[in-house]
Parts: structure tokens; C-alpha cells; sequence
């Protein structure tokens, strides 16, 4: 009888591993009990992987004889792929490989031309081993296909100014970002529509090319002229830029009625005229201008000031310092930048930004509105009000700091909520038209710097400068980075969404682990012996006292 019920109890357990693999596989899901949910992908990234309608190839140059700090990027990769190859019903294929394992040097070399050429960035760094240093070049990226296009993916696109290790940990947040970036952009079939307001003396085409060539490839961009009442009826953001001419109170009724109709907006220009082409003569002055714009902004809780800001944090301007023509790059406070930043999706993780003669912005009270700062300059900084002189000539003497003693300033501020129309207690500017007020909730962003979004063009090549390179420091800066990722957020792309995960860094104490190194060599090669010994012997007593020969009574 035992037997019978043995057998049926063992049937019985198969049963059930039986069906609880079936439940499995059909209804996948995953555990995580880390703090920081760093196994885990979001539900946004869960939803894109689900509607893939075609196979997904990634390809991954982070392969080979690589330091711990990189082993560890490379295992967050694969984790996340892991992940998504689960969430896509293994519709995502992907290989590591190593870009220097060929053999012959040329063919080694031609493969990493190859790399670079598909838009992998390469990195260089000293490794050290047995007290000899030796310079290493890895590609920290990859490139995803989908449906015969491919994007690449750059992981390594932290701040620079952090440590090389907060770098790497940055690298390892954004993984699941970077990569569902790459996918999002080609399957993308629904395109949001975005419209640049025209007519103003905005900057020509090529000084936008840049921006707005990487926007259309998420979105639908188009320069409209605010001529008619439905001139933004199709749109789903308005982008009010550089302009230079003062807006109409037709137009800017159009603008406030389509944002307080849930229509999202961006202000991006400078609030004063400064003429800097003047400055290859030496000076140049700043002066006030009117745009027809600051009430409709200080309704909505922004104040615009007259003024340009300056900060001992900023990048450097060409000078010439010698009789014979000599010319040095030196630091030009009127060019700050900005690498410090909160924890918003927007700037999360991002690297450092250069302003241009940027303005400051002050928030005013606006009932139910949320104001979120973006980007300020550095506690060293000043403000200069209008009119004022710009002599080059003074940058030859060294910058005082105490002088820089003005504090933080705003110069990029969110804006959400449901906002009240400019025009809800006084008269329409259009005939026969009904105001509308806080109708549906909207995001508007104002940014007191036309040139975070405006690219130099360069002639003799017929071509944009990347926008964000500075010539003088030879250094791209993340403004462009700083555009898409507050034109996604605000079109609401949940995809922003994935940046807000965090992973905890837990460094182990350097000093400590040189301090005590010896201790715990000797602890891990003696505990063993002991654990042995004591096992060993209280097995044996034990042995002993169950099965020795009993004492005669």
C-alpha cells in the first residue's frame, strides 16, 4: 500500500511541473528583488518590444579581453537583450563581437574604419597589468537592423566631467534608453506633427538643418506662417524660434489659444539684440528688443529678462593678443557651460551644454502650473543688465571671481499644466472668435539662448556644423541632445520614461581594500582549511558516539 501511494504521489508532482510549464510558457514573466530594479525593463519598453511585426538584429563591437568596468557594461547589455529577445517572442537576435580579433593587422584596421564609418564612436584608454600600461581601443556601441535600415546605438554618452567610473554606471542606466531609441526609430510609423513658426526673421533653413533633419526622423517637421486662425489646427507642437521681428496680436492669439487647447510649445530665442558679428572688430553692445511676447509668457509664469548672464564656468573665444596678428583662445564668460543637471528625464545623465549670450528667466505665479528648472549656470555667475558694452580687450586680464558672485540662473524652464489664456478677460484680436482657457493640460518649454538649437553653417563645405561644436574647444556639446529629448518628453514619448531608472553605484572603499588586503588574503585561504578540520572532526565525533561499541553493563 505505501508503495502504491508513493508511485501515485510521484505521478502526481510530474503533473504538476508538467502544468505549471505549460501556465509558463505561455504567460512569461520575470522576479526582481533588487533595490534598484536593474533586471527589469519597464512597462513602455515591454509595449514597443510587443508590437514588433519583424526580426530585430543587434550587433554589439563590446567583445574580447576587457576590464571589469566594461565586463560590466557588456553584462548589462546582454542582460537587457536577454530581456528583450523574452518580451519580443524572440523576434530580437544578437551577437557580441570583437572588433580586434583579426589576425592581420590591415584587416583588423579596415574593420575598425568599417565601425567607425557606421556611426560607432571608438574609445581609447590606458589599461594597466603588471605595472605596464598599454593603450586599448574598444567600440562601446552597437548597430540595430530592422526591416533592411539599420541606426547605431553609442552607450558611452554620460557626462564627461563625471569620474570614469560614474561614466560607466551612467552607461549601464541608459542601455534599455538607448536601445529602445534605436528600435522606436525604425519601426516608427505614425509620425506627431511638429510646426516652426515663420515669418519673424527666423534663422534660415541651414541654421536648423541639424536639428531639424535628426527631429524628422521621429516626427513631421514643417515651417508654417501663423496666417490664418487654423494655421496650427494639424499640429501637435509649435516651436517659436529665434525670431526677430515682433509677433502680431493675431498671431500670438493663435499661439495662445492652440496651447491652451492641449497644443505643446517651445520659446527658444534671445530676449535681447546683441550684434556678434561686431565682435571681430572688438566690441559689440547688447540692447533691448521688443517681440510682442513677454505677456503672453508671464501669463503662463515666465518672466524673460533683460539681461545677458555670465559665468566662470564657460567655454573660450578667439582673441588676438599681439601686434602681429597673434591670436589665443581664451575663456569668454558670456559663453558659459553647463554640465551640472537635475534628475528630470530631459537632462538626466546628459553631458555638458554651451549657451551663447544666454538670457536669464525668472518664474512668476501661475495658479496650477508645474515650473521645473532645466539648465542654470553655476553659482559663479552674473547678470548683466541692458544696455551694456562688450570689450574683448578685457578678457586679456584674468577674470575676478569675486565679481562672479550672483548666484544660480535659469536660463531653459518647464512649464505644465492647464495654463489661462492672455486673452480670457480682455477682447480677442480676431474677429468673431471664442477664447478658450485651460481647456485640456499642456507642456511649454522656454529657453532664453537662441543658439542651443541654431547650428553654424560652413560655407566652404556646403554643409551644418554639428550643432553643439565648438570650434575654439574642438568639443561637441549635448545641446542637440538637450532639443530631442525635451521634444520627445513633451510630445509625451513614454520611451523618456525609461531614463528615470536608476542604478545604485556601491563602490567598494579603494583605500580600505589596499589597507587590509593581506587580512583578507590570509582569511580566505585559512577559513577553508579550518571549516575542513572542524567538519571533519565533529563528523567523526559524531560517528564515534552513534556507532561505537557499546560499554559492557
Amino acid at each position: 500500500m505505501k508503495k502504491k501511494n508513493d508511485i501515485l504521489e510521484y505521478i502526481f508532482l510530474i503533473a504538476i511541473l508538467v502544468f505549471v510549464n505549460i501556465i509558463l510558457s505561455e504567460h512569461f514573466f520575470r522576479l526582481d528583488f533588487t533595490q534598484d530594479k536593474r533586471y527589469s525593463i519597464s512597462p513602455v519598453s515591454q509595449q514597443v518590444l510587443g508590437k514588433l511585426d519583424g526580426d530585430v538584429y543587434v550587433e554589439i563591437f563590446l567583445d574580447g579581453d576587457l576590464n571589469p568596468d566594461y565586463e560590466r557594461l557588456k553584462k548589462s547589455i546582454k542582460e537587457k537583450l536577454d530581456q528583450f529577445k523574452a518580451y519580443s517572442n524572440n523576434k530580437l537576435e544578437y551577437r557580441f563581437i570583437n572588433p580586434a580579433d583579426e589576425a592581420d593587422e590591415q584587416m583588423r584596421e579596415r574593420g575598425f574604419r568599417l565601425i567607425a564609418q557606421r556611426g560607432i564612436k571608438p574609445k581609447y584608454f590606458l589599461e594597466e597589468k603588471n605595472g605596464q600600461k598599454t593603450e586599448k581601443l574598444i567600440f562601446p556601441g552597437a548597430i540595430v537592423s530592422y526591416r533592411q535600415n539599420e541606426t547605431p546605438v553609442q552607450f558611452l554618452k554620460g557626462n564627461k566631467v563625471q569620474s570614469d567610473e560614474e561614466q560607466l554606471n551612467q552607461a549601464v542606466e541608459g542601455v534599455e534608453f538607448e536601445l529602445l531609441k534605436a528600435i522606436r526609430k525604425l519601426s516608427i510609423s505614425e509620425y506627431k506633427t511638429i510646426a516652426i513658426i515663420d515669418g519673424h526673421g527666423e534663422p534660415a533653413k541651414e541654421q536648423l538643418e541639424d536639428v531639424t533633419s535628426t527631429l524628422n526622423e521621429f516626427y513631421s517637421v514643417q515651417r508654417i506662417r501663423l496666417d490664418s486662425i487654423t494655421a496650427l489646427k494639424h499640429f501637435d507642437m509649435a516651436m517659436v524660434i529665434g525670431p526677430k521681428v515682433a509677433y502680431s496680436e493675431k498671431e500670438k492669439f493663435i499661439l495662445d489659444q492652440f496651447i491652451n487647447n492641449g497644443g505643446k510649445a517651445m520659446f527658444i530665442y534671445d530676449a535681447i539684440d546683441i550684434r556678434k558679428d561686431s565682435l571681430k572688430n572688438g566690441e559689440t553692445f547688447g540692447l533691448s528688443k521688443n517681440l510682442n511676447l513677454d505677456d503672453l509668457l508671464f501669463k503662463y509664469g515666465i518672466r524673460m529678462n533683460q539681461s545677458v548672464v555670465e559665468d566662470m564656468n564657460c567655454a573660450k573665444t578667439v582673441v588676438q593678443t599681439g601686434l602681429n596678428g597673434e591670436v589665443q583662445a581664451l575663456n569668454f564668460p558670456y559663453y558659459p557651460v553647463i554640465y551640472q543637471f537635475n534628475k528630470h528625464p530631459i537632462v538626466k545623465n546628459m553631458d555638458a551644454v554651451v549657451l551663447r549670450f544666454a538670457g536669464s528667466i525668472d518664474t512668476v505665479k501661475a495658479v496650477g502650473i508645474k515650473k521645473t528648472p532645466l539648465i542654470q549656470t553655476s553659482a559663479q555667475s552674473k547678470e548683466v543688465q541692458v544696455p551694456f558694452q562688450i570689450d574683448l580687450d578685457v578678457l586679456k586680464k584674468d577674470l575676478d571671481p569675486a565679481s562672479f558672485n550672483g548666484g544660480i540662473k535659469t536660463v531653459a524652464c518647464l512649464l505644465e499644466g492647464s495654463f489661462t489664456s492672455l486673452y480670457k478677460s480682455k477682447p480677442a484680436p480676431v474677429e468673431y472668435a471664442v477664447v478658450v482657457s485651460g481647456a485640456k493640460p499642456s507642456k511649454v518649454l522656454v529657453c532664453a539662448d537662441l543658439d542651443m538649437i541654431r547650428n553654424d553653417y560652413d560655407v566652404n563645405r556646403n554643409m551644418p556644423v554639428p550643432l553643439g561644436y565648438d570650434r575654439d574647444m574642438r568639443y561637441l556639446f549635448s545641446n542637440k541632445e538637450f532639443i530631442l529629448n525635451a521634444v520627445d518628453y513633451m510630445m509625451e514619448e513614454e520611451l523618456l520614461l525609461v531614463r528615470e531608472k536608476e542604478v545604485v553605484m556601491r563602490p567598494l572603499n579603494e583605500q580600505k581594500i589596499k589597507n587590509d588586503k593581506k587580512y583578507w588574503q590570509i582569511v580566505n585561504i585559512v577559513s577553508p582549511i579550518i571549516l575542513v578540520l572542524i567538519y571533519g572532526i565533529s563528523r567523526y565525533l559524531w560517528r564515534k558516539k552513534k556507532y561505537g561499541t557499546p560499554r559492557n553493563v
